[in-house]
């Protein structure tokens, strides 16, 4: 009875985690709008228009990317958990908060993209950096032995985790200072941004397959 008391508690948290990530991905895309005066354009003034909207398409695909690793690994840390507790609903929650911003920042560094001005990408860079150092607290909730919310795991698992939460903020705090030199040179580490899982991954594979691997 316990058990199922247990599990039916991690569901309701699960699911409402992914009901707020799909409404921030999906809010991504319509931030985007196609103009009322376009109504009687044509194609050219189309691939006029399309063309510049590239700066909203490139925020979405970055955001898209983005939001989706922190929800792989929040679908992740979940496979580690037994049971629920008031500690893990008030860190999921916190985690939550800047998920939920996330539609706006990107809109709003969107709209500013070719300008000069830096507060719409400190302000972008502040929402994923916020949402990378709640996923680190989080996972360190769910596997603190202290909190008994499931099975004992290795500290490297933990670590790995945690690294992987931040890997793709300190990118962005290190886009923004680069941006303060050149714009342009600071937008070319958007690709790392998108590798980060994976090489932190590749890393800690090469390091400790052995305690990695069956986390996977």
């Amino acid at each position: 009875m316990d058990k199922d008391r247990d599990h039916f508690q991690l569901e309701r948290i699960a699911l409402f985690s992914d009901a707020v990530f799909a409404i921030a991905i999906t809010l991504l895309i319509i931030e985007i709008h196609i103009p009322e005066h376009l109504n009687n354009a044509t194609d050219a003034d189309l691939l006029d228009y399309l063309d510049g909207i590239i700066p909203k398409f490139i925020g979405f695909l970055v955001s898209f990317f983005v939001i989706g690793q922190f929800w792989m690994a929040h679908h992740r840390m979940f496979l580690y958990l037994r049971t629920s507790g008031p500690k893990l609903l008030a860190s999921n929650l916190l985690f939550l908060l800047p998920i939920v911003v996330m539609p706006f920042s990107t809109a709003f560094l969107s709209e500013f993209f070719d300008s000069e001005l830096r507060v719409p990408l400190a302000f972008y860079t502040g929402t994923i950096l916020l949402a990378g150092l709640f996923s680190y607290r989080l996972w360190h909730v769910a596997l603190d032995p202290a909190n008994k919310l499931g099975p004992p795991v290795d500290k490297v698992v933990l670590r790995y985790n945690g690294t992987r939460a931040l890997m793709a903020p300190a990118i962005f705090v290190v886009l923004l200072l680069i941006s303060f030199l050149s714009r342009k040179a600071a937008f070319t580490l958007i690709p790392f941004i998108l590798l980060s899982g994976w090489a932190v991954r590749r890393y800690f594979l090469r390091r400790h397959a052995d305690k990695i691997k069956p986390h996977l």
